[in-house]
């Protein structure tokens, strides 16, 4: 299982797609229903070629990203309050070095402002090292590889003193924030690299993302010569240095 990257996500499903959600735009590879769950398989080279038609050029092919994820229809708005929860299941033999970065370039979901750049604002990080981490909070280490486990997110959206967020994994509070959450604390740092202050917008509504994202390193990097994440995937790990 060190190419493979199954992931399986508990959700009520309808016909051949979960309810309420639709596959990714920029995809490489669909997952698949397997009854009441949904596989998720993220292979070496199947990216997606579409631009993403942000006047940018840019694509996943070209930044070295491959992605297998369905996106929520419903989205949310600053002022609502939301609960977001499902199952996780990692394969026991899963491998993935986040090499030397901050946070794992391998994501199981996250949540985006729609129709902007960088405004990728809260998400979900995953290596064989740490096991998966929100915002740099433990949510379930490797030991439970190979076992259900149950996230949660209670939020009320704001740019205001009135907004909160609670993380749970497995019921127990791993991460929580009083007060604004439209901007998330890290935004601009290197931790964050999807999430530029001087390209915040508050305006636009939140969209749930769910499903495994590599994400490689851009077009310069490419252009400098450099070898992207999509390639080294084979090995069934990341090694920065080596790159």
């Amino acid at each position: 299982m060190l190419v493979l990257l199954p992931l399986y996500f508990t959700v009520p499903a309808v016909a051949d797609a979960p309810k309420g959600f639709k596959e990714a735009v920029f995809q490489g590879s669909s997952p698949k229903l397997n009854g009441r769950e949904l596989v998720f398989t993220l292979l070496p080279g199947q990216c997606s070629s579409k631009n993403y038609g942000d006047g940018r050029g840019e694509s996943d092919c070209k930044n070295g990203n491959i992605r297998s994820r369905i996106n929520a229809k419903k989205h949310a708005k600053l002022g609502q309050t939301m609960e977001y929860s499902l199952e996780i299941w990692i394969e026991p033999g899963f491998r993935y070095s986040k090499g030397n970065v901050p946070r794992s370039k391998l994501t199981l979901m996250e949540w985006q402002r729609i129709n902007t750049v960088k405004n990728h604002i809260y998400v979900l990080h995953l290596d064989s090292s740490s096991g998966a981490k929100f915002e740099d909070k433990a949510c379930f280490s490797p030991s439970r590889f190979g076992q259900w486990v149950t996230f949660k997110m209670l939020v009320k959206w704001s740019k205001n003193d009135d907004g909160f967020m609670e993380v749970f994994c497995d019921r127990k509070r791993i991460f929580a924030l009083k007060g604004q959450n439209a901007i998330p604390p890290g935004c601009g740092t290197k931790a964050k690299q999807q999430c530029h202050l001087d390209k915040m917008d508050l305006r636009p509504p939140i969209q749930w993302q769910i499903g495994p994202k590599l994400n490689g390193y851009g077009i310069v990097y490419k252009q400098n010569g450099k070898k992207i994440a999509v390639s080294t995937l084979a090995k069934g790990w990341f090694d920065d240095e080596s790159t």
